[in-house]
C-alpha cells in the first residue's frame, strides 16, 4: 500500500479536486455554519429600515470579483424588495454597468415584478422604474464623486442612465445628498469603494453605511467596523451567511460548499503526504538497521 501511494500519479489528485469542486455545484449540500456578527448587522440594518425607505446601492465591482460579491448583492436586493423599499442604484466602476443592468433585469424586473424565482407566485407589477427604483449609471471621478454626492447629489447626477432628469423621477423626491438616504449599501471589490466612502462622507456626515467586499479586502475594512461601517460582508462566506438569513440557497452557499470541499481535499492531501513521507523514512531506517545487522 505504501509503495502504491508513493508512486501514485498526481493526475489522480487533480481528478479528485475536479470532483470536489464540481459535485457540490451539481448536488448542493446544506453544510452547517454560523452567521457572524458582521453579517447579522447588515441584515438587521436592512430589516429595521423605516417603511417605504429609499436606499442607495453603490455597485462597485467588475466581472473578476462578480462570483464572490454578487450573491450578496442579489440577496440584499431581494431583502429590500421583500420589505417594500425603493432603490437608487449607482456605480463608480466603468466595468460595472453591464453587471448592474443584469441585476436589475434578473432580480427587480424579473423576479419581483413578474413574480418568479425568490418571489415565485407573488408578482408586483406596480413596482415601476422612476417611481420605485432608478439606475443613475456610471460616474467617473472616484473619491471626487463620492465627496460631491455628500454635498449635492443632483449636481453629480443631474440625470439617470436614460438621460431622464432626476426632477422627473418620483423616487428621487426629497433626495438632495447622501444624508437623505436612511441606508447606503456598497458592494465593493476595491478602489473606489467602501474605504473611500468612509473617508469622504461616512465619517464626515455620520451616515448609515454597510458594505460587502472581497475576502482579501476584509482586513483593510475591519478597523472601520462597527463605528463607520455598521455591517460588513466578508466575501463568499459572508454572502452565504446572508443567504441563510434570507432563507434560501443561492450561489453564495453553493460557492461556500465548493470552497469547503476543495479545502478539505487540500488538507487531506497534506496529511496523507506527511504520513507517506514519515512512513517511507521509517521503512528506510529499518532497512538500514537490518542491513547493518
Amino acid at each position: 500500500m505504501l509503495d502504491f501511494l508513493t508512486h501514485l500519479d498526481r493526475r489522480w489528485l487533480f481528478l479528485a479536486m475536479t470532483f470536489a469542486l464540481v459535485l457540490p455545484l451539481l448536488w448542493p449540500a446544506r453544510l452547517p455554519f454560523r452567521v457572524s456578527r458582521m453579517v447579522q448587522d447588515v441584515y438587521d440594518q436592512v430589516e429595521h429600515l423605516p417603511p417605504n425607505s429609499t436606499v442607495l446601492c453603490s455597485i462597485d465591482y467588475d466581472p473578476a470579483s462578480q462570483p464572490e460579491i454578487e450573491p450578496f448583492t442579489r440577496a440584499v436586493f431581494r431583502h429590500l424588495l421583500r420589505g417594500g423599499h425603493k432603490m437608487v442604484i449607482i456605480t463608480l466602476w466603468d466595468k460595472a454597468p453591464p453587471i448592474v443592468n443584469g441585476l436589475i433585469g434578473d432580480v427587480i424586473e424579473g423576479e419581483y415584478v413578474r413574480g418568479t424565482g425568490f418571489f415565485e407566485g407573488h408578482p408586483h407589477p406596480e413596482y415601476r422604474y422612476g417611481t420605485h427604483y432608478a439606475y443613475l449609471g456610471f460616474k467617473a471621478g472616484k473619491e471626487t464623486v463620492i465627496a460631491g454626492l455628500g454635498q449635492n447629489f443632483r449636481q453629480i447626477y443631474p440625470a439617470d442612465s436614460r438621460e431622464t432628469p432626476l426632477s422627473r423621477l418620483p423616487v428621487m423626491d426629497r433626495i438632495s445628498s447622501l444624508r437623505d438616504f436612511p441606508l447606503i449599501i456598497n458592494s465593493s471589490a476595491g478602489f473606489p469603494g467602501a474605504k473611500e466612502y468612509v473617508q469622504q462622507v461616512v465619517t464626515r456626515y455620520n451616515l448609515p453605511f454597510v458594505a460587502a467586499t472581497t475576502a482579501v479586502s476584509v482586513t483593510d475594512l475591519t478597523p472601520y467596523y462597527p463605528a463607520q461601517i455598521r455591517g460588513l460582508i466578508p466575501g463568499m462566506r459572508g454572502s452565504a451567511e446572508y443567504e441563510q438569513l434570507m432563507g434560501y440557497s443561492g450561489n453564495g452557499i453553493a460557492g461556500l460548499n465548493v470552497l469547503t470541499f476543495g479545502q478539505l481535499l487540500v488538507i487531506a492531501s497534506i496529511v496523507l503526504g506527511n504520513v507517506i513521507f514519515f512512513a517511507t523514512r521509517r521503512r528506510e531506517r529499518l532497512a538500514r538497521t537490518q542491513g547493518g545487522a
